[in-house]
C-alpha cells in the first residue's frame, strides 16, 4: 500500500485519519457548546463547529501531506533481509565447433531455494 495523503476534504487516506482524530479530540466542546445554547444562538454556534470541522479537514490534508513528502525524502531504510527461490534456465544450441561440424542441443534449468538475500552497503530506492 502507498502512503496516500488523500484530499483537502480529508475523505480518504491518511488525511482522513487524521482528521477523525482530531475531530474525536477537539469537537466535544464545540458540540457540548451548540446542545447548551438557547434557540437564539444556536444557529452561530453551530455556524462556528461547521466552520472548524472545514479547517481541522483542510489542516489534516496539509499535515498528511507534509509528512508523507519529509517521509518520502528523509526515510532511511538498512538491514532489510529477504529470502526466496532463484531460477535459472539456459537452451539453445552449440556449434558447429570444431573437430566435428555437428550442433548440440542444450537445454539445463537450475534452482536455488531458499536463498538469503541481505542488504549491505549503501542504497538507493523510493518509498512510496
Amino acid at each position: 500500500m502507498s502512503m496516500d495523503a488523500g484530499s483537502a476534504e480529508a475523505s480518504s487516506g491518511m488525511s482522513k485519519a487524521i482528521y477523525t482524530e482530531m475531530d474525536k479530540v477537539l469537537s466535544p466542546p464545540l458540540v457540548k457548546a451548540v446542545d447548551d445554547a438557547s434557540e437564539e444562538t444556536k444557529p452561530g454556534t453551530q455556524k462556528a463547529l461547521d466552520e472548524a470541522r472545514r479547517n481541522w479537514k483542510q489542516m489534516s490534508f496539509a499535515i498528511a501531506t507534509g509528512v508523507i513528502a519529509h517521509l518520502k525524502e528523509s526515510m532511511e531504510i538498512t538491514g532489510i533481509q529477504t529470502s526466496g527461490d532463484v531460477s535459472a534456465n539456459v537452451s539453445g544450441s552449440t556449434g558447429p565447433i570444431a573437430p566435428g561440424p555437428h550442433v548440440h542441443t542444450v537445454a539445463l534449468t537450475a534452482t536455488q531455494q531458499a536463498l538469503m538475500f541481505k542488504q549491505t552497503g549503501s542504497t538507493l530506492g523510493h518509498v512510496k
